[in-house]
């Protein structure tokens, strides 16, 4: 039953934190995809277009960035609209444009608004669009989950360390006359104590298995279920996850056991009781 509860407690932190590596990862998603749209002036040279692309590709605020030419800007244009520009206007109004995604790092309104200032002043630049309203909403959801989200995951964290502490402390409280009858042959507090600690350190190893086990089957229901779920929680990031479950039922039942013993080891048999 000590092993169950273990297992339950950590089976509950590690679908916890595999919610906030998708919320995290999905985050991520969102802001790389934020940046700003550089539009070209039509009488630049291709020589300068290619510079400036790849000036884009080697700056470190650039996730991404994608080029369209002039002429597959007026190609989009009549294919969505249906009109043949070049038989009105006789040239292409249209010039050629960067569609570029900044690194989560740099998705904020601030930082957007200066590169975009900054790209305005550039020779052959004809405007810069930024998505920093975008920007701000994301940001600003991602604050309020972070508020939600870390007092939960701290408070989480201690409910289940006094949990498996108390488990733990009930299965040493049960060998408590055993081990007041130990001291009374002569055994040490360390020769005591080794065998409660062992006892716990294989729990915890035994319910960190198993807990490991539950939430693979729960990941692979989820991701079948709902296959963008994988997007954002992979099996790389569950994986590390696994040996600090096991790690954590270790350390928690491993602790809990010494602490458990050394209470019984200084009680008098009367307090026993």
């Amino acid at each position: 039953m000590a092993t169950v509860s273990v297992m339950i407690v950590l089976l509950i932190l590690g679908l916890f934190a595999c919610i906030a590596v998708g919320a995290r990862n999905f985050s991520d998603t969102l802001k790389s995809r934020m940046g700003f749209t550089v539009l070209m002036n039509d009488d630049v040279p291709s020589e300068k277009l290619a510079s400036m692309e790849q000036l884009f590709r080697s700056a470190p605020y650039v996730g991404s960035v994608q080029f369209t030419s002039a002429d597959e800007t007026l190609a989009a244009w009549e294919r969505d609209n249906g009109e043949n520009v070049m038989e009105v206007l006789g040239v292409n109004p249209f010039g050629a444009q960067f569609e570029v995604s900044v690194t989560p790092e740099y998705a904020v309104s601030d930082s957007l608004e200066i590169l975009a200032t900054r790209l305005q002043t550039v020779d052959g630049v004809d405007e810069v669009s930024t998505t920093t309203r975008v920007v701000d909403v994301v940001n600003n959801v991602v604050d309020i989950l972070s508020m939600i989200f870390l007092p939960l995951a701290f408070a989480l964290l201690i409910v289940s360390g006094v949990l498996i502490n108390n488990t733990v402390r009930l299965t040493v409280y049960s060998s408590r006359f055993l081990i007041h009858t130990m001291k009374l042959v002569g055994a040490t507090g360390g020769f005591i104590r080794r065998p409660f600690i062992r006892t716990g350190i294989v729990n915890g190893v035994m319910a960190g298995i198993v807990a490991c086990i539950l939430l693979a089957l729960v990941i692979v229901t989820v991701h079948r279920a709902s296959p963008q779920v994988a997007l954002f929680v992979s099996w790389p990031a569950v994986a590390l996850l696994f040996p600090s479950m096991i790690l954590l039922g270790v350390v928690i039942c491993g602790i809990s056991a010494a602490l458990a013993t050394n209470k019984y080891l200084k009680l008098d048999y009367d307090d026993m009781f």
